[in-house]
């Protein structure tokens, strides 16, 4: 139940990011059933380049860190 409740709060956050940030991160950690992808597979989804995508993916984890507080709960020991 607390996974189900924290994939839950992940993906509330996943949403606030901007579009493709939010995407990036979706594809690289395979969140929404899909495969965990590489950055150049991608970056050849998404038609960009491999340094965007990483770019992307940097800045989306920089902005889910500052807002973390909504996962803090499950990091608890």
């Amino acid at each position: 139940v607390e996974v189900d409740c924290m994939k839950g709060d992940l993906r509330t956050l996943l949403e606030k990011l901007p579009e493709l940030q939010g995407r990036v991160l979706r594809m690289r950690y395979g969140i929404d059933g899909g495969e965990p992808m590489n950055l150049t597979g991608i970056a050849k989804t998404l038609g960009m380049s491999r340094d965007r995508t990483r770019r992307l993916e940097r800045e989306g984890l920089a902005l889910m860190r500052t807002s973390s507080f909504e996962l803090e709960a499950y990091m608890a020991v």
